[in-house]
């Protein structure tokens, strides 16, 4: 498992081919008001460790820069969205930011060799203290500081596709994510995200429970 400084290179490094007005300032923020670059990427699933995020995105970065590379041979002209994948990829879980709190006690039951006895072990607890929902979450905290296209606004919104967490489908609904998916940015994001997950690790920190 990669360091939080080697991954934080690997961030920096993306961020020389992105060359737009404000973000500066979006990474100072990151840097100095959140937990970016430290935060798990989820309490109990894919990357639930301290620098989880950071890996994350980057993992995102890299599976949608292997798609663009493959569809720039069909369609030379995405390379002019190059920059646009790397904001959407690097920056759309943004939302995650600030909510991931570590120290939750939970308890367990193990068996010492002759009984069950009660354990205890640490985890993160969620805890949303801005519930605005996810995609349109991260669209709402990078559109503060830099000004996003509309396709950049699109593939971080719907970037969970029909997994959004908490949305009900209807038909207006499903609707608007058939009609956004058509935009290659959305698709090509959306699946990076889905890929993403099989790579990342797990934490089991229910194994390190102690007992009480």
């Amino acid at each position: 498992m990669a360091t939080i400084a080697e991954l934080k290179e690997k961030f920096n490094k993306a961020l020389l081919h992105v060359n737009r007005t404000g973000i500066d300032g979006l990474i100072y923020w990151l840097e100095n008001s959140t937990d970016f670059f430290s935060a798990p990427a989820s309490s109990r699933f894919h990357g639930n460790y301290q620098g989880g995020l950071l890996e994350h995105s980057l993992h995102v970065l890299e599976f949608s820069l292997v798609n663009l590379n493959w569809m720039l041979k069909y369609k030379p002209e995405l390379e002019e969205s190059r920059e646009s994948l790397i904001i959407a990829a690097l920056f759309h879980d943004v939302c995650k930011i600030n909510q991931y709190i570590w120290g939750d006690e939970q308890f367990t039951k193990i068996n010492d060799g002759t009984r069950d006895r009660w354990a205890k072990y640490q985890t993160y607890k969620f805890e949303d203290k801005f519930p605005m929902g996810h995609g349109e979450k991260s669209v709402y905290y990078i559109s503060k500081h830099i000004v996003l296209t509309t396709s950049e606004v699109l593939a971080i919104r719907w970037h969970m596709g029909y997994s959004e967490p908490g949305t009900q489908f209807d038909g207006l609904t499903k609707y608007a994510y058939q009609t956004a998916s058509q935009d290659p940015l959305v698709k090509i994001i959306h699946a990076a995200d889905v890929v993403s997950v099989i790579a990342a690790d797990t934490v089991d920190y229910k194994s390190n429970a102690k007992i009480v």
